[in-house]
Protein backbone atom coordinates (compact mmCIF):
# COMPACT_ATOMS: atom_id res chain seq x y z
CA UNK A 1 0.00 0.00 0.00
CA UNK A 2 1.34 3.40 -1.01
CA UNK A 3 1.79 5.76 1.94
CA UNK A 4 -0.09 9.07 1.85
CA UNK A 5 3.12 11.12 1.50
CA UNK A 6 4.64 9.24 -1.44
CA UNK A 7 4.58 11.24 -4.66
CA UNK A 8 2.06 10.34 -7.37
CA UNK A 9 2.55 12.04 -10.74
CA UNK A 10 -0.44 11.98 -13.11
CA UNK A 11 0.35 12.66 -16.76
CA UNK A 12 -2.68 14.31 -18.35
CA UNK A 13 -5.32 16.67 -16.93
CA UNK A 14 -8.25 15.28 -18.89
CA UNK A 15 -11.17 13.04 -17.98
CA UNK A 16 -9.23 10.12 -16.49
CA UNK A 17 -6.35 12.18 -15.08
CA UNK A 18 -8.47 14.66 -13.12
CA UNK A 19 -10.82 11.93 -11.91
CA UNK A 20 -7.83 9.93 -10.65
CA UNK A 21 -6.34 12.97 -8.95
CA UNK A 22 -9.48 13.91 -7.04
CA UNK A 23 -10.14 10.33 -5.93
CA UNK A 24 -6.58 9.93 -4.64
CA UNK A 25 -7.01 13.12 -2.64
CA UNK A 26 -10.44 12.10 -1.38
CA UNK A 27 -8.89 8.86 -0.15
CA UNK A 28 -6.42 10.85 1.92
CA UNK A 29 -3.39 10.90 -0.37
CA UNK A 30 -1.47 14.11 0.12
CA UNK A 31 1.22 14.28 -2.56
CA UNK A 32 -0.33 14.49 -6.02
CA UNK A 33 0.99 16.32 -9.08
CA UNK A 34 -0.94 16.60 -12.35
CA UNK A 35 1.04 17.42 -15.50
CA UNK A 36 -0.48 18.81 -18.70
CA UNK A 37 0.68 21.27 -21.37
CA UNK A 38 -2.38 23.47 -20.78
CA UNK A 39 -4.48 24.77 -17.87
CA UNK A 40 -7.71 22.95 -17.00
CA UNK A 41 -9.74 22.35 -19.09
CA UNK A 42 -6.95 21.26 -21.44
CA UNK A 43 -7.72 21.73 -25.14
CA UNK A 44 -6.02 18.36 -25.71
CA UNK A 45 -8.67 16.60 -23.64
CA UNK A 46 -11.61 15.04 -25.49
CA UNK A 47 -13.60 15.98 -22.40
CA UNK A 48 -13.09 19.70 -23.02
CA UNK A 49 -16.42 20.04 -24.76
CA UNK A 50 -19.79 21.70 -24.35
CA UNK A 51 -21.63 18.45 -23.79
CA UNK A 52 -21.22 14.68 -23.67
CA UNK A 53 -23.88 11.96 -23.62
CA UNK A 54 -24.55 10.31 -20.27
CA UNK A 55 -26.24 6.89 -20.53
CA UNK A 56 -27.04 3.94 -18.31
CA UNK A 57 -27.24 1.42 -21.16
CA UNK A 58 -24.44 0.98 -23.67
CA UNK A 59 -23.04 -1.81 -25.83
CA UNK A 60 -22.84 -4.62 -23.28
CA UNK A 61 -23.80 -5.68 -19.76
CA UNK A 62 -20.34 -5.01 -18.29
CA UNK A 63 -20.19 -1.35 -19.34
CA UNK A 64 -23.92 -0.83 -18.78
CA UNK A 65 -23.43 -1.78 -15.13
CA UNK A 66 -20.49 0.62 -14.92
CA UNK A 67 -22.54 3.34 -16.63
CA UNK A 68 -25.29 2.86 -14.04
CA UNK A 69 -22.71 3.09 -11.25
CA UNK A 70 -21.32 6.26 -12.79
CA UNK A 71 -24.80 7.73 -13.28
CA UNK A 72 -25.43 7.53 -9.55
CA UNK A 73 -22.44 9.81 -8.97
CA UNK A 74 -23.49 12.19 -11.74
CA UNK A 75 -26.75 12.69 -9.85
CA UNK A 76 -25.62 12.55 -6.21
CA UNK A 77 -21.98 13.67 -5.94
CA UNK A 78 -21.90 17.45 -5.30
CA UNK A 79 -18.76 17.67 -7.43
CA UNK A 80 -20.39 16.27 -10.58
CA UNK A 81 -24.08 17.04 -10.09
CA UNK A 82 -23.91 20.68 -11.31
CA UNK A 83 -22.70 19.51 -14.74
CA UNK A 84 -25.43 16.93 -15.38
CA UNK A 85 -28.74 17.51 -17.20
CA UNK A 86 -31.31 14.70 -17.12
CA UNK A 87 -33.09 15.40 -20.42
CA UNK A 88 -33.58 11.83 -21.62
CA UNK A 89 -32.29 10.39 -24.88
CA UNK A 90 -34.02 9.59 -28.16
CA UNK A 91 -32.26 6.65 -29.80
CA UNK A 92 -32.60 6.05 -33.52
CA UNK A 93 -31.10 4.19 -36.45
CA UNK A 94 -31.69 3.88 -40.17
CA UNK A 95 -29.42 1.12 -41.51
CA UNK A 96 -30.43 -2.51 -40.98
CA UNK A 97 -27.46 -3.40 -38.77
CA UNK A 98 -27.80 -0.25 -36.69
CA UNK A 99 -31.54 -0.82 -36.14
CA UNK A 100 -30.75 -4.33 -34.91
CA UNK A 101 -28.13 -2.91 -32.53
CA UNK A 102 -30.44 -0.38 -30.89
CA UNK A 103 -33.14 -3.04 -30.57
CA UNK A 104 -30.59 -5.15 -28.69
CA UNK A 105 -29.81 -2.23 -26.39
CA UNK A 106 -33.53 -1.63 -25.88
CA UNK A 107 -33.92 -5.17 -24.56
CA UNK A 108 -31.16 -4.49 -22.01
CA UNK A 109 -33.07 -1.40 -20.92
CA UNK A 110 -36.33 -3.30 -20.60
CA UNK A 111 -34.71 -5.89 -18.37
CA UNK A 112 -33.38 -3.13 -16.12
CA UNK A 113 -36.86 -1.69 -15.70
CA UNK A 114 -36.19 1.64 -17.42
CA UNK A 115 -39.19 3.54 -18.82
CA UNK A 116 -39.02 3.58 -22.63
CA UNK A 117 -41.36 4.42 -25.50
CA UNK A 118 -41.05 2.88 -28.97
CA UNK A 119 -40.69 5.32 -31.86
CA UNK A 120 -41.71 3.79 -35.19
CA UNK A 121 -42.66 6.68 -37.46
CA UNK A 122 -41.45 10.16 -38.43
CA UNK A 123 -44.40 11.55 -36.50
CA UNK A 124 -43.28 9.74 -33.33
CA UNK A 125 -39.87 11.41 -33.50
CA UNK A 126 -41.19 14.79 -34.63
CA UNK A 127 -43.61 14.96 -31.71
CA UNK A 128 -40.64 14.87 -29.31
CA UNK A 129 -38.26 17.13 -31.25
CA UNK A 130 -40.23 20.21 -32.16
CA UNK A 131 -39.20 23.07 -34.41
CA UNK A 132 -40.20 26.73 -34.53
CA UNK A 133 -41.89 26.20 -37.89
CA UNK A 134 -42.49 22.80 -39.45
CA UNK A 135 -40.48 22.59 -42.71
CA UNK A 136 -41.87 21.44 -46.04
CA UNK A 137 -39.55 18.43 -46.13
CA UNK A 138 -40.53 15.50 -43.93
CA UNK A 139 -38.21 14.87 -41.00
CA UNK A 140 -36.93 11.57 -39.54
CA UNK A 141 -37.47 9.52 -42.70
CA UNK A 142 -36.78 5.76 -42.19
CA UNK A 143 -35.88 6.25 -38.52
CA UNK A 144 -36.67 3.52 -35.99
CA UNK A 145 -35.93 3.81 -32.31
CA UNK A 146 -37.11 4.53 -28.80
CA UNK A 147 -37.17 7.21 -26.13
CA UNK A 148 -35.56 6.71 -22.71
CA UNK A 149 -37.10 9.40 -20.54
CA UNK A 150 -35.13 9.13 -17.32
CA UNK A 151 -31.66 8.29 -15.96
CA UNK A 152 -29.84 9.68 -18.99
CA UNK A 153 -29.08 12.95 -20.73
CA UNK A 154 -25.93 15.01 -21.07
CA UNK A 155 -23.16 16.64 -19.05
CA UNK A 156 -21.54 20.04 -19.52
CA UNK A 157 -18.19 18.34 -20.00
CA UNK A 158 -15.85 21.33 -19.77
CA UNK A 159 -17.61 22.44 -16.58
CA UNK A 160 -17.06 18.99 -15.06
CA UNK A 161 -13.34 19.23 -15.87
CA UNK A 162 -13.14 22.70 -14.32
CA UNK A 163 -15.01 21.63 -11.18
CA UNK A 164 -12.85 18.55 -10.64
CA UNK A 165 -9.65 20.45 -11.46
CA UNK A 166 -10.53 23.13 -8.90
CA UNK A 167 -11.33 20.46 -6.31
CA UNK A 168 -7.94 18.82 -6.92
CA UNK A 169 -6.20 22.12 -6.22
CA UNK A 170 -8.41 22.78 -3.19
CA UNK A 171 -7.46 19.38 -1.75
CA UNK A 172 -3.75 20.02 -2.28
CA UNK A 173 -2.77 18.84 -5.76
CA UNK A 174 -0.10 20.65 -7.73
CA UNK A 175 -0.85 21.26 -11.41
CA UNK A 176 2.18 21.84 -13.64
CA UNK A 177 1.91 23.07 -17.24
CA UNK A 178 4.44 21.13 -19.28
CA UNK A 179 4.48 18.10 -21.57
CA UNK A 180 6.27 14.77 -21.25
CA UNK A 181 9.31 14.19 -23.42
CA UNK A 182 10.04 10.73 -22.01
CA UNK A 183 9.51 8.43 -19.06
CA UNK A 184 12.47 8.06 -16.70
CA UNK A 185 13.53 4.50 -15.85
CA UNK A 186 16.23 3.28 -13.48
CA UNK A 187 18.52 0.31 -14.07
CA UNK A 188 15.92 -2.15 -12.72
CA UNK A 189 13.18 -1.07 -15.14
CA UNK A 190 11.33 0.93 -12.50
CA UNK A 191 9.60 4.10 -13.68
CA UNK A 192 10.90 6.89 -11.46
CA UNK A 193 9.39 9.94 -13.15
CA UNK A 194 9.34 11.90 -16.40
CA UNK A 195 11.50 14.32 -18.33
CA UNK A 196 9.49 17.24 -19.64
CA UNK A 197 9.63 19.22 -22.86
CA UNK A 198 11.13 22.15 -20.93
CA UNK A 199 13.99 19.92 -19.76
CA UNK A 200 12.88 19.34 -16.18
CA UNK A 201 13.02 15.96 -14.47
CA UNK A 202 10.03 15.27 -12.21
CA UNK A 203 10.51 12.27 -9.94
CA UNK A 204 7.68 10.26 -8.42
CA UNK A 205 6.97 7.04 -6.55
CA UNK A 206 4.14 6.25 -8.97
CA UNK A 207 3.58 7.61 -12.48
CA UNK A 208 0.02 7.40 -13.85
CA UNK A 209 -0.29 7.74 -17.62
CA UNK A 210 -3.66 9.37 -18.42
CA UNK A 211 -2.69 11.18 -21.61
CA UNK A 212 -5.59 10.00 -23.78
CA UNK A 213 -4.87 9.98 -27.50
CA UNK A 214 -1.37 11.33 -26.80
CA UNK A 215 -0.48 8.35 -24.59
CA UNK A 216 1.05 6.63 -27.60
CA UNK A 217 3.61 9.44 -27.96
CA UNK A 218 4.99 8.56 -24.53
CA UNK A 219 5.04 4.74 -24.42
CA UNK A 220 5.14 1.81 -26.84
CA UNK A 221 1.75 0.17 -26.35
CA UNK A 222 2.56 -2.77 -28.65
CA UNK A 223 -0.35 -1.95 -30.95
CA UNK A 224 -2.95 -1.79 -28.17
CA UNK A 225 -3.85 1.87 -28.77
CA UNK A 226 -4.95 3.60 -31.96
CA UNK A 227 -5.68 7.33 -31.85
CA UNK A 228 -8.90 8.12 -33.73
CA UNK A 229 -10.84 11.31 -34.28
CA UNK A 230 -14.39 12.35 -35.04
CA UNK A 231 -15.90 15.57 -36.35
CA UNK A 232 -17.93 18.16 -34.46
CA UNK A 233 -19.91 21.18 -35.64
CA UNK A 234 -21.85 24.06 -34.07
CA UNK A 235 -24.47 26.30 -35.66
CA UNK A 236 -26.05 29.46 -34.28
CA UNK A 237 -29.77 29.50 -33.54
CA UNK A 238 -32.13 32.40 -33.03
CA UNK A 239 -33.56 33.04 -29.58
CA UNK A 240 -36.88 31.54 -30.66
CA UNK A 241 -35.26 28.45 -32.20
CA UNK A 242 -33.36 27.90 -28.97
CA UNK A 243 -36.45 28.42 -26.84
CA UNK A 244 -38.32 25.67 -28.70
CA UNK A 245 -35.45 23.21 -28.20
CA UNK A 246 -34.56 24.05 -24.60
CA UNK A 247 -34.66 20.96 -22.35
CA UNK A 248 -35.25 18.68 -25.34
CA UNK A 249 -33.82 15.15 -25.20
CA UNK A 250 -30.46 14.25 -26.67
CA UNK A 251 -31.02 12.72 -30.12
CA UNK A 252 -28.64 9.86 -30.93
CA UNK A 253 -28.98 8.06 -34.25
CA UNK A 254 -26.14 5.55 -34.18
CA UNK A 255 -25.87 5.42 -37.98
CA UNK A 256 -26.44 9.11 -38.78
CA UNK A 257 -25.41 11.45 -35.97
CA UNK A 258 -26.39 13.11 -32.72
CA UNK A 259 -27.16 16.53 -31.26
CA UNK A 260 -27.91 18.24 -27.95
CA UNK A 261 -30.19 21.03 -26.84
CA UNK A 262 -28.72 24.51 -27.53
CA UNK A 263 -26.21 25.92 -25.07
CA UNK A 264 -26.38 29.29 -23.31
CA UNK A 265 -24.95 30.95 -26.43
CA UNK A 266 -27.75 29.60 -28.65
CA UNK A 267 -25.32 27.19 -30.30
CA UNK A 268 -26.48 23.74 -31.38
CA UNK A 269 -23.73 21.11 -31.28
CA UNK A 270 -24.01 18.10 -33.57
CA UNK A 271 -21.84 15.28 -34.89
CA UNK A 272 -22.05 12.76 -37.69
CA UNK A 273 -21.74 9.07 -36.86
CA UNK A 274 -19.00 7.13 -38.66
CA UNK A 275 -16.12 4.79 -37.69
CA UNK A 276 -13.56 7.60 -37.34
CA UNK A 277 -10.34 8.91 -38.87
CA UNK A 278 -6.75 7.91 -38.10
CA UNK A 279 -3.45 9.72 -38.77
CA UNK A 280 -0.76 7.12 -39.44
CA UNK A 281 2.92 8.09 -39.23
CA UNK A 282 6.10 6.02 -39.34
CA UNK A 283 7.72 5.62 -35.92
CA UNK A 284 10.72 3.34 -35.47
CA UNK A 285 10.47 3.64 -31.67
CA UNK A 286 7.21 1.68 -31.67
CA UNK A 287 7.06 -2.05 -32.21
CA UNK A 288 4.38 -1.83 -34.91
CA UNK A 289 6.48 0.57 -37.02
CA UNK A 290 3.64 2.98 -37.75
CA UNK A 291 1.22 4.55 -35.31
CA UNK A 292 -1.78 6.87 -35.42
CA UNK A 293 -1.09 10.16 -33.63
CA UNK A 294 -3.31 13.19 -33.07
CA UNK A 295 -3.13 16.25 -35.27
CA UNK A 296 -5.30 19.14 -34.12
CA UNK A 297 -7.31 21.29 -36.53
CA UNK A 298 -10.16 23.77 -36.25
CA UNK A 299 -11.38 22.41 -39.57
CA UNK A 300 -12.99 19.18 -40.72
CA UNK A 301 -12.86 17.08 -43.90
CA UNK A 302 -15.32 18.33 -46.52
CA UNK A 303 -16.87 14.86 -46.71
CA UNK A 304 -17.63 15.04 -42.98
CA UNK A 305 -19.32 18.43 -43.41
CA UNK A 306 -21.56 16.93 -46.10
CA UNK A 307 -22.44 14.01 -43.81
CA UNK A 308 -23.18 16.40 -40.94
CA UNK A 309 -25.44 18.50 -43.14
CA UNK A 310 -27.18 15.34 -44.36
CA UNK A 311 -27.91 14.48 -40.72
CA UNK A 312 -29.21 17.99 -40.04
CA UNK A 313 -31.42 17.72 -43.11
CA UNK A 314 -33.10 14.65 -41.60
CA UNK A 315 -33.88 16.43 -38.34
CA UNK A 316 -33.88 20.20 -39.02
CA UNK A 317 -34.05 20.73 -42.81
CA UNK A 318 -34.35 24.48 -42.31
CA UNK A 319 -30.92 24.51 -40.60
CA UNK A 320 -29.03 22.18 -42.93
CA UNK A 321 -27.37 24.93 -44.98
CA UNK A 322 -26.59 27.29 -42.13
CA UNK A 323 -22.98 28.37 -41.51
CA UNK A 324 -21.04 26.46 -38.89
CA UNK A 325 -19.77 28.79 -36.19
CA UNK A 326 -17.30 26.10 -35.10
CA UNK A 327 -15.93 22.97 -36.72
CA UNK A 328 -13.25 20.75 -35.23
CA UNK A 329 -11.96 17.22 -34.84
CA UNK A 330 -11.92 15.48 -31.46
CA UNK A 331 -9.36 12.78 -30.64
CA UNK A 332 -9.90 9.63 -28.57
CA UNK A 333 -7.87 6.42 -28.31
CA UNK A 334 -9.24 2.98 -29.16
CA UNK A 335 -8.07 -0.32 -27.77
CA UNK A 336 -8.57 -3.32 -30.04
CA UNK A 337 -11.47 -4.65 -27.94
CA UNK A 338 -12.73 -1.22 -26.74
CA UNK A 339 -12.06 -2.14 -23.12
CA UNK A 340 -10.23 0.49 -21.08
CA UNK A 341 -6.53 0.03 -20.35
CA UNK A 342 -6.34 0.47 -16.57
CA UNK A 343 -3.62 -1.35 -14.68
CA UNK A 344 0.02 -1.79 -13.76
CA UNK A 345 2.54 -2.05 -16.58
CA UNK A 346 3.95 -5.59 -16.39
CA UNK A 347 7.51 -4.59 -17.34
CA UNK A 348 7.89 -1.15 -15.77
CA UNK A 349 7.33 -1.13 -12.03
CA UNK A 350 5.44 1.87 -10.60
CA UNK A 351 3.98 2.82 -14.00
CA UNK A 352 0.17 2.81 -13.92
CA UNK A 353 -1.95 3.02 -17.07
CA UNK A 354 -5.21 4.99 -17.18
CA UNK A 355 -6.01 5.29 -20.86
CA UNK A 356 -7.82 3.60 -23.76
CA UNK A 357 -11.09 5.55 -23.48
CA UNK A 358 -12.29 3.97 -26.76
CA UNK A 359 -14.59 6.88 -27.50
CA UNK A 360 -16.78 6.34 -24.45
CA UNK A 361 -14.71 7.40 -21.45
CA UNK A 362 -16.38 10.64 -20.40
CA UNK A 363 -19.63 9.17 -19.10
CA UNK A 364 -17.47 7.17 -16.66
CA UNK A 365 -15.57 10.20 -15.34
CA UNK A 366 -17.05 10.03 -11.80
CA UNK A 367 -15.92 6.42 -11.31
CA UNK A 368 -12.89 5.96 -13.58
CA UNK A 369 -10.67 7.68 -11.04
CA UNK A 370 -11.99 5.44 -8.27
CA UNK A 371 -10.65 2.39 -10.08
CA UNK A 372 -7.39 3.93 -11.29
CA UNK A 373 -6.65 5.36 -7.83
CA UNK A 374 -7.28 1.93 -6.31
CA UNK A 375 -4.65 0.50 -8.66
CA UNK A 376 -2.23 3.28 -7.69
CA UNK A 377 -2.69 2.71 -3.95
CA UNK A 378 -3.21 -1.05 -3.76
CA UNK A 379 -2.29 -2.58 -7.12
CA UNK A 380 -4.39 -4.21 -9.83
CA UNK A 381 -5.12 -7.17 -7.58
CA UNK A 382 -7.46 -4.91 -5.59
CA UNK A 383 -9.89 -4.87 -8.55
CA UNK A 384 -12.47 -7.58 -9.10
CA UNK A 385 -11.21 -10.41 -11.30
CA UNK A 386 -13.61 -9.36 -14.08
CA UNK A 387 -12.35 -5.78 -14.20
CA UNK A 388 -8.72 -6.80 -13.77
CA UNK A 389 -8.97 -9.16 -16.75
CA UNK A 390 -10.89 -6.69 -18.95
CA UNK A 391 -8.56 -3.75 -18.34
CA UNK A 392 -5.14 -5.42 -18.09
CA UNK A 393 -2.12 -4.89 -20.35
CA UNK A 394 -2.97 -7.20 -23.29
CA UNK A 395 -0.71 -6.81 -26.36
CA UNK A 396 -1.88 -10.21 -27.61
CA UNK A 397 -5.27 -8.58 -28.34
CA UNK A 398 -3.57 -6.43 -30.99
CA UNK A 399 -1.93 -9.26 -32.94
CA UNK A 400 -2.77 -8.71 -35.69
CA UNK A 401 -4.31 -5.23 -35.25
CA UNK A 402 -6.42 -3.90 -38.08
CA UNK A 403 -6.26 -0.14 -37.49
CA UNK A 404 -9.11 0.32 -39.97
CA UNK A 405 -11.54 -1.98 -38.16
CA UNK A 406 -14.89 -0.26 -37.60
CA UNK A 407 -15.19 -1.75 -34.08
CA UNK A 408 -18.97 -1.77 -33.88
CA UNK A 409 -19.45 1.75 -35.20
CA UNK A 410 -21.83 2.72 -37.99
CA UNK A 411 -22.46 5.52 -40.45
CA UNK A 412 -20.87 7.53 -43.22
CA UNK A 413 -18.94 5.37 -45.65
CA UNK A 414 -18.59 2.67 -42.95
CA UNK A 415 -14.80 2.72 -43.24
CA UNK A 416 -11.97 4.20 -41.17
CA UNK A 417 -9.99 6.68 -43.26
CA UNK A 418 -6.51 8.19 -42.86
CA UNK A 419 -6.48 11.98 -42.59
CA UNK A 420 -3.46 12.08 -44.89
CA UNK A 421 -5.75 10.86 -47.68
CA UNK A 422 -8.16 13.75 -47.14
CA UNK A 423 -7.57 16.48 -49.73
CA UNK A 424 -10.41 18.89 -49.00
CA UNK A 425 -10.94 20.59 -45.64
CA UNK A 426 -13.52 23.13 -44.55
CA UNK A 427 -14.60 25.33 -41.65
CA UNK A 428 -18.26 24.77 -42.50
CA UNK A 429 -18.89 28.26 -43.85
CA UNK A 430 -21.25 28.15 -46.83
CA UNK A 431 -22.28 31.82 -46.85
CA UNK A 432 -20.24 34.95 -46.28
CA UNK A 433 -21.28 36.67 -43.07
Amino acid sequence: MLSSEQHVLIVGAGTFGLSTGVELLRKGHRNVTILDPYPVPSPLSAGNDVNKIIQTTVEDKFYSELATESFEKWTTDPLYKPAFHETGIIYGATSKDAVAEIQRRKEILKKSGEEITDLNSPEDFGHLIRVEKEPNAQRFQNWKGYHQKHRCGWAFAALALRLVGAECVKLGAKIIMDSVEELLMDDTGTCVGVRTFSGKSIYADKVVLCAGANSIRILDFKGQLVAKCWTVGHIKLTDEESRVLNNSPVVLNISEGFFFEPDQNNELKFCNEFPGYINMVEDVKHSEGAISVPVYKDMIPKEAELQMRSFLNQVFPQLANRNFVRAKICWCTDTSDRHFLFGEHPAYKNLILGTGDSGKGFKYMPISGEYISTIVLEGSQALSSEKREAWRWRPESAVPRDVRATQGRYGGTNVVKDLKDITEWTNGKVNKL
